[in-house]
Protein backbone atom coordinates (compact mmCIF):
# COMPACT_ATOMS: atom_id res chain seq x y z
CA UNK A 1 0.00 0.00 0.00
CA UNK A 2 3.13 2.06 1.18
CA UNK A 3 4.68 1.58 -2.49
CA UNK A 4 1.35 2.07 -4.39
CA UNK A 5 0.67 5.60 -2.15
CA UNK A 6 4.49 6.31 -3.07
CA UNK A 7 3.93 5.63 -6.69
CA UNK A 8 0.44 7.41 -7.16
CA UNK A 9 2.32 10.54 -5.65
CA UNK A 10 4.93 10.24 -8.60
CA UNK A 11 2.65 10.16 -11.20
CA UNK A 12 1.14 13.49 -9.88
CA UNK A 13 4.31 15.20 -9.51
CA UNK A 14 5.52 14.44 -13.28
CA UNK A 15 1.82 15.21 -14.32
CA UNK A 16 2.20 18.98 -12.18
CA UNK A 17 6.18 19.12 -13.62
CA UNK A 18 4.95 18.58 -17.16
CA UNK A 19 1.84 20.79 -17.22
CA UNK A 20 3.82 23.88 -15.73
CA UNK A 21 5.94 24.16 -18.81
CA UNK A 22 2.56 23.99 -21.23
CA UNK A 23 0.91 26.59 -19.16
CA UNK A 24 3.76 29.27 -18.80
CA UNK A 25 4.29 28.43 -23.08
CA UNK A 26 0.36 29.05 -23.35
CA UNK A 27 0.48 32.31 -21.42
CA UNK A 28 3.41 33.50 -22.87
CA UNK A 29 1.42 33.02 -26.60
CA UNK A 30 -1.85 34.94 -25.39
CA UNK A 31 0.39 37.61 -23.62
CA UNK A 32 2.50 38.07 -26.51
CA UNK A 33 -0.41 37.98 -29.28
CA UNK A 34 -2.38 40.59 -26.67
CA UNK A 35 0.37 42.91 -26.92
CA UNK A 36 1.37 42.74 -30.58
CA UNK A 37 -2.55 43.81 -31.23
CA UNK A 38 -3.43 40.66 -33.09
CA UNK A 39 -6.08 39.72 -30.18
CA UNK A 40 -8.33 41.84 -28.25
CA UNK A 41 -8.45 42.36 -24.46
CA UNK A 42 -11.97 40.91 -24.82
CA UNK A 43 -10.38 37.83 -26.47
CA UNK A 44 -7.85 36.84 -23.89
CA UNK A 45 -10.49 37.45 -21.35
CA UNK A 46 -12.51 34.13 -23.25
CA UNK A 47 -9.40 32.58 -23.58
CA UNK A 48 -9.06 32.91 -19.76
CA UNK A 49 -12.54 31.68 -19.41
CA UNK A 50 -11.84 28.63 -21.82
CA UNK A 51 -8.74 27.43 -19.54
CA UNK A 52 -10.26 28.57 -16.30
CA UNK A 53 -12.03 25.07 -15.79
CA UNK A 54 -8.71 23.10 -16.32
CA UNK A 55 -6.36 25.36 -14.87
CA UNK A 56 -7.56 28.50 -12.85
CA UNK A 57 -3.95 29.29 -12.14
CA UNK A 58 -3.37 30.30 -16.06
CA UNK A 59 -6.73 32.02 -16.01
CA UNK A 60 -5.93 34.36 -13.16
CA UNK A 61 -2.38 35.07 -15.43
CA UNK A 62 -4.57 35.89 -18.61
CA UNK A 63 -7.05 37.86 -16.76
CA UNK A 64 -4.19 40.02 -14.91
CA UNK A 65 -2.77 41.08 -18.42
CA UNK A 66 -5.99 43.43 -19.17
CA UNK A 67 -7.50 46.07 -16.96
CA UNK A 68 -10.97 46.34 -18.14
CA UNK A 69 -14.68 45.98 -16.65
CA UNK A 70 -14.84 42.57 -17.95
CA UNK A 71 -11.56 41.06 -16.74
CA UNK A 72 -12.00 42.59 -13.49
CA UNK A 73 -15.49 40.86 -13.06
CA UNK A 74 -14.07 37.43 -14.18
CA UNK A 75 -10.66 37.33 -12.18
CA UNK A 76 -13.16 38.96 -9.35
CA UNK A 77 -15.84 35.60 -9.52
CA UNK A 78 -12.25 33.85 -10.27
CA UNK A 79 -11.03 34.99 -6.34
CA UNK A 80 -14.54 35.13 -4.84
CA UNK A 81 -15.68 31.48 -5.55
CA UNK A 82 -13.20 29.30 -6.37
CA UNK A 83 -11.28 26.89 -3.52
CA UNK A 84 -7.91 27.56 -5.08
CA UNK A 85 -8.44 31.02 -4.79
CA UNK A 86 -9.76 31.04 -1.23
CA UNK A 87 -7.30 33.69 0.10
CA UNK A 88 -8.05 36.29 -2.52
CA UNK A 89 -11.82 36.47 -1.67
CA UNK A 90 -11.97 40.10 -0.30
CA UNK A 91 -9.75 40.94 -3.11
CA UNK A 92 -12.62 39.31 -5.45
CA UNK A 93 -15.18 41.38 -3.99
CA UNK A 94 -13.27 44.51 -4.77
CA UNK A 95 -12.64 43.80 -8.20
CA UNK A 96 -16.21 42.60 -7.96
CA UNK A 97 -17.62 45.83 -7.03
CA UNK A 98 -15.17 48.43 -8.97
CA UNK A 99 -16.45 46.10 -12.18
CA UNK A 100 -20.53 46.64 -11.19
CA UNK A 101 -19.59 50.84 -10.65
CA UNK A 102 -17.45 50.69 -14.20
CA UNK A 103 -20.89 49.59 -15.38
CA UNK A 104 -20.41 45.78 -15.65
CA UNK A 105 -23.99 44.95 -14.71
CA UNK A 106 -23.56 41.71 -14.99
CA UNK A 107 -21.11 41.91 -11.46
CA UNK A 108 -24.06 43.00 -9.62
CA UNK A 109 -25.42 39.36 -10.04
CA UNK A 110 -22.11 38.19 -8.77
CA UNK A 111 -22.14 40.08 -5.66
CA UNK A 112 -25.63 39.03 -4.81
CA UNK A 113 -24.64 35.29 -5.00
CA UNK A 114 -21.05 35.96 -2.76
CA UNK A 115 -23.74 37.83 0.12
CA UNK A 116 -26.62 34.99 -0.79
CA UNK A 117 -23.69 32.58 0.19
CA UNK A 118 -22.53 34.77 3.58
CA UNK A 119 -26.07 34.98 4.56
CA UNK A 120 -26.44 38.16 3.73
CA UNK A 121 -29.70 38.45 2.39
CA UNK A 122 -30.45 42.27 2.81
CA UNK A 123 -27.40 42.86 0.53
CA UNK A 124 -27.88 40.00 -1.79
CA UNK A 125 -31.22 41.02 -2.70
CA UNK A 126 -29.96 44.59 -3.12
CA UNK A 127 -27.33 43.46 -5.74
CA UNK A 128 -29.95 40.93 -7.36
CA UNK A 129 -32.42 43.40 -7.58
CA UNK A 130 -29.55 45.86 -9.66
CA UNK A 131 -28.79 43.05 -11.89
CA UNK A 132 -31.61 40.29 -12.37
CA UNK A 133 -33.65 42.11 -14.96
CA UNK A 134 -30.72 40.91 -17.54
CA UNK A 135 -29.39 38.19 -16.38
CA UNK A 136 -30.59 34.77 -16.00
CA UNK A 137 -28.23 34.10 -13.19
CA UNK A 138 -29.77 37.36 -11.23
CA UNK A 139 -33.34 35.14 -11.62
CA UNK A 140 -32.14 31.76 -10.61
CA UNK A 141 -30.70 33.36 -7.54
CA UNK A 142 -34.17 35.32 -6.38
CA UNK A 143 -35.89 32.18 -7.06
CA UNK A 144 -33.98 30.37 -5.04
CA UNK A 145 -34.72 33.01 -2.07
CA UNK A 146 -38.35 32.78 -2.48
CA UNK A 147 -38.20 29.32 -2.26
CA UNK A 148 -36.17 29.47 0.69
CA UNK A 149 -37.75 31.84 2.13
CA UNK A 150 -33.91 33.83 2.86
CA UNK A 151 -33.59 37.44 3.07
CA UNK A 152 -37.09 37.57 1.31
CA UNK A 153 -40.69 36.13 2.50
CA UNK A 154 -40.93 32.42 0.91
CA UNK A 155 -43.38 32.87 -2.36
CA UNK A 156 -43.32 29.96 -4.00
CA UNK A 157 -45.06 31.50 -7.26
CA UNK A 158 -42.51 34.05 -7.12
CA UNK A 159 -39.64 31.44 -7.33
CA UNK A 160 -41.46 29.70 -10.09
CA UNK A 161 -41.71 33.00 -11.98
CA UNK A 162 -38.02 34.17 -11.65
CA UNK A 163 -36.87 31.01 -12.90
CA UNK A 164 -39.05 30.89 -15.85
CA UNK A 165 -37.53 34.25 -16.66
CA UNK A 166 -33.72 32.78 -16.20
CA UNK A 167 -35.12 29.88 -18.79
CA UNK A 168 -36.40 32.33 -21.20
CA UNK A 169 -32.69 34.41 -20.18
CA UNK A 170 -31.08 30.74 -21.26
CA UNK A 171 -29.39 29.76 -18.06
CA UNK A 172 -29.30 26.30 -17.78
CA UNK A 173 -29.62 25.78 -13.57
CA UNK A 174 -32.63 28.35 -14.22
CA UNK A 175 -34.33 25.93 -16.46
CA UNK A 176 -33.64 23.38 -14.69
CA UNK A 177 -35.22 24.54 -11.44
CA UNK A 178 -38.13 26.12 -13.58
CA UNK A 179 -38.86 22.25 -14.62
CA UNK A 180 -38.52 20.94 -11.33
CA UNK A 181 -41.17 23.16 -10.09
CA UNK A 182 -43.77 22.93 -13.01
CA UNK A 183 -42.79 18.80 -12.09
CA UNK A 184 -43.73 19.45 -8.42
CA UNK A 185 -46.91 21.62 -8.33
CA UNK A 186 -44.49 24.36 -6.76
CA UNK A 187 -45.80 28.20 -6.97
CA UNK A 188 -48.72 27.01 -9.68
CA UNK A 189 -50.79 23.49 -11.32
CA UNK A 190 -48.32 20.61 -12.53
CA UNK A 191 -47.68 21.11 -16.20
CA UNK A 192 -45.53 17.71 -17.51
CA UNK A 193 -45.24 19.01 -21.78
CA UNK A 194 -43.35 22.12 -19.98
CA UNK A 195 -41.50 20.49 -17.47
CA UNK A 196 -39.99 17.72 -19.85
CA UNK A 197 -39.21 20.51 -22.42
CA UNK A 198 -36.94 22.59 -20.17
CA UNK A 199 -35.46 20.02 -18.67
CA UNK A 200 -34.45 18.14 -22.00
CA UNK A 201 -32.85 21.99 -22.87
CA UNK A 202 -31.25 22.84 -19.83
CA UNK A 203 -29.80 19.40 -19.69
CA UNK A 204 -28.66 19.61 -23.65
CA UNK A 205 -26.86 22.75 -22.33
CA UNK A 206 -24.88 21.36 -19.71
CA UNK A 207 -27.15 20.70 -16.52
CA UNK A 208 -26.81 17.46 -15.20
CA UNK A 209 -29.54 17.21 -12.54
CA UNK A 210 -31.94 18.11 -15.56
CA UNK A 211 -30.19 15.12 -17.64
CA UNK A 212 -30.21 12.74 -14.80
CA UNK A 213 -33.77 13.83 -13.97
CA UNK A 214 -34.58 12.27 -17.67
CA UNK A 215 -32.54 9.62 -17.26
CA UNK A 216 -29.40 11.19 -19.38
CA UNK A 217 -26.40 9.81 -19.04
CA UNK A 218 -24.75 12.96 -17.01
CA UNK A 219 -22.08 15.22 -19.64
CA UNK A 220 -19.65 16.48 -16.69
CA UNK A 221 -18.21 18.78 -19.65
CA UNK A 222 -17.27 21.62 -17.35
CA UNK A 223 -15.11 19.30 -14.47
CA UNK A 224 -14.23 21.72 -12.13
CA UNK A 225 -16.41 24.03 -12.02
CA UNK A 226 -18.21 24.22 -8.17
CA UNK A 227 -21.37 24.17 -9.42
CA UNK A 228 -21.37 21.53 -12.20
CA UNK A 229 -19.70 19.55 -9.19
CA UNK A 230 -22.49 19.59 -6.98
CA UNK A 231 -24.91 19.43 -9.73
CA UNK A 232 -23.38 15.77 -10.55
CA UNK A 233 -23.10 14.79 -6.56
CA UNK A 234 -26.54 15.87 -6.36
CA UNK A 235 -27.89 13.98 -9.41
CA UNK A 236 -26.00 10.53 -8.40
CA UNK A 237 -28.06 11.07 -4.88
CA UNK A 238 -30.90 10.89 -7.19
CA UNK A 239 -29.78 7.66 -8.93
CA UNK A 240 -29.35 6.38 -5.96
CA UNK A 241 -32.50 6.91 -4.32
CA UNK A 242 -35.05 7.02 -6.80
CA UNK A 243 -33.81 5.19 -10.27
CA UNK A 244 -32.39 2.06 -9.65
CA UNK A 245 -33.99 -0.02 -12.38
CA UNK A 246 -36.47 2.49 -13.49
CA UNK A 247 -37.00 3.21 -17.12
CA UNK A 248 -38.06 6.84 -18.28
CA UNK A 249 -40.84 5.16 -20.32
CA UNK A 250 -42.82 4.48 -17.25
CA UNK A 251 -42.59 8.09 -15.82
CA UNK A 252 -45.72 10.23 -16.34
CA UNK A 253 -43.12 13.04 -17.08
CA UNK A 254 -42.15 10.60 -20.37
CA UNK A 255 -45.80 9.92 -20.92
CA UNK A 256 -47.78 13.16 -20.40
CA UNK A 257 -44.41 15.58 -21.00
CA UNK A 258 -42.88 13.93 -24.25
CA UNK A 259 -45.13 11.99 -25.86
CA UNK A 260 -48.51 13.52 -25.57
CA UNK A 261 -46.81 17.09 -26.68
CA UNK A 262 -44.51 16.09 -29.46
CA UNK A 263 -46.74 17.13 -31.72
CA UNK A 264 -47.56 20.50 -30.53
CA UNK A 265 -43.93 21.14 -30.26
CA UNK A 266 -43.48 19.67 -33.89
CA UNK A 267 -46.53 22.33 -34.94
CA UNK A 268 -45.00 25.14 -32.71
CA UNK A 269 -41.71 24.74 -34.68
CA UNK A 270 -43.48 24.67 -38.16
CA UNK A 271 -44.98 28.40 -36.96
CA UNK A 272 -41.70 29.68 -35.86
CA UNK A 273 -41.03 28.90 -32.27
CA UNK A 274 -37.49 28.83 -32.39
CA UNK A 275 -37.78 27.69 -28.44
CA UNK A 276 -39.37 24.36 -29.82
CA UNK A 277 -37.16 23.96 -32.76
CA UNK A 278 -34.13 23.78 -30.45
CA UNK A 279 -35.88 21.46 -28.82
CA UNK A 280 -36.36 19.02 -31.31
CA UNK A 281 -33.45 20.08 -33.39
CA UNK A 282 -31.48 19.28 -30.39
CA UNK A 283 -33.21 15.90 -29.95
CA UNK A 284 -32.32 14.81 -33.55
CA UNK A 285 -28.55 15.83 -33.06
CA UNK A 286 -28.23 13.83 -29.60
CA UNK A 287 -30.06 10.93 -30.68
CA UNK A 288 -32.19 11.50 -27.21
CA UNK A 289 -35.89 10.29 -27.40
CA UNK A 290 -35.89 10.63 -31.34
CA UNK A 291 -33.71 9.13 -33.81
CA UNK A 292 -30.41 10.46 -35.01
CA UNK A 293 -31.44 12.68 -38.04
CA UNK A 294 -28.99 15.05 -39.26
CA UNK A 295 -31.04 16.30 -41.91
CA UNK A 296 -33.72 17.27 -39.08
CA UNK A 297 -31.28 18.96 -36.67
CA UNK A 298 -30.20 21.17 -40.03
CA UNK A 299 -34.37 21.87 -40.65
CA UNK A 300 -34.81 23.19 -37.20
CA UNK A 301 -31.45 24.98 -36.51
CA UNK A 302 -30.45 26.59 -39.42
CA UNK A 303 -34.22 29.15 -39.13
CA UNK A 304 -32.29 29.88 -35.34
CA UNK A 305 -29.04 30.60 -36.48
CA UNK A 306 -30.71 33.20 -39.34
CA UNK A 307 -33.18 34.75 -36.78
CA UNK A 308 -30.61 35.30 -33.98
CA UNK A 309 -33.16 35.79 -31.59
CA UNK A 310 -32.43 33.36 -28.71
CA UNK A 311 -30.10 33.93 -25.91
CA UNK A 312 -26.47 34.23 -27.15
CA UNK A 313 -25.17 30.88 -25.40
CA UNK A 314 -27.87 29.01 -27.26
CA UNK A 315 -26.99 30.26 -30.72
CA UNK A 316 -23.40 29.56 -29.96
CA UNK A 317 -24.52 25.73 -29.55
CA UNK A 318 -26.39 26.19 -32.20
CA UNK A 319 -23.92 27.23 -34.92
CA UNK A 320 -21.29 24.96 -33.42
CA UNK A 321 -23.14 22.22 -34.45
CA UNK A 322 -24.07 23.83 -37.61
CA UNK A 323 -20.31 24.27 -38.89
CA UNK A 324 -19.90 20.10 -37.58
CA UNK A 325 -22.17 19.27 -39.49
CA UNK A 326 -20.95 21.39 -42.83
CA UNK A 327 -17.39 21.25 -42.25
CA UNK A 328 -18.24 16.77 -41.81
CA UNK A 329 -20.96 16.52 -44.46
CA UNK A 330 -23.89 15.30 -41.86
CA UNK A 331 -27.43 15.49 -43.70
CA UNK A 332 -25.97 17.47 -46.22
CA UNK A 333 -22.63 18.15 -48.98
CA UNK A 334 -20.03 19.29 -46.65
CA UNK A 335 -19.47 22.98 -47.26
CA UNK A 336 -16.27 24.16 -45.69
CA UNK A 337 -17.40 27.97 -46.60
CA UNK A 338 -20.40 27.49 -44.63
CA UNK A 339 -18.83 25.65 -42.01
CA UNK A 340 -16.51 28.54 -41.70
CA UNK A 341 -18.94 31.10 -41.40
CA UNK A 342 -20.96 29.47 -38.98
CA UNK A 343 -17.85 28.64 -36.56
CA UNK A 344 -17.09 32.44 -36.85
CA UNK A 345 -21.08 32.73 -35.59
CA UNK A 346 -20.34 30.43 -32.74
CA UNK A 347 -17.06 32.33 -31.40
CA UNK A 348 -19.00 35.60 -31.50
CA UNK A 349 -22.27 34.20 -29.33
CA UNK A 350 -19.25 33.08 -26.64
CA UNK A 351 -17.94 29.29 -28.34
CA UNK A 352 -15.28 29.42 -26.55
CA UNK A 353 -14.34 26.12 -28.29
CA UNK A 354 -15.03 27.60 -31.68
CA UNK A 355 -13.26 30.42 -30.58
CA UNK A 356 -9.89 28.73 -30.52
CA UNK A 357 -11.16 27.04 -33.83
CA UNK A 358 -11.64 30.58 -35.78
CA UNK A 359 -8.34 31.85 -34.31
CA UNK A 360 -6.38 28.87 -34.91
CA UNK A 361 -5.21 28.99 -31.19
CA UNK A 362 -3.77 25.63 -29.39
CA UNK A 363 -3.23 25.07 -25.99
Amino acid sequence: MKKLSLLICLLCAAIATSAAPKSDATYQSIRQQYRAGRISADSVVSLALYHKVYDPQLAEQCLKLVNTPRADMELGVLYAFSPEFAKHSADGLKLLQRAAQSGQNEANCYLGLYYFNHKDYSKAKTYLDACHPQYGIGYTALGSMYTSGSGVKQDLAKARENFRQAALKGYPRGMALYGFNLRANAGGAIDYPDSFFWLYIAGDLGDDAARVTLFLPMRGENRGDSETAQQAFTALQFIQKTQSGKKIQNEPIYRDGFLQSLKERENAAEQGDDWARYYLGSMNYNGDFLNQNYAQVLHYYVPIAQNGKLPRNVLAVVNQRLAELYRDGKGTKADPVKAERHTRLAAHYGSLPAYKTAEHITD
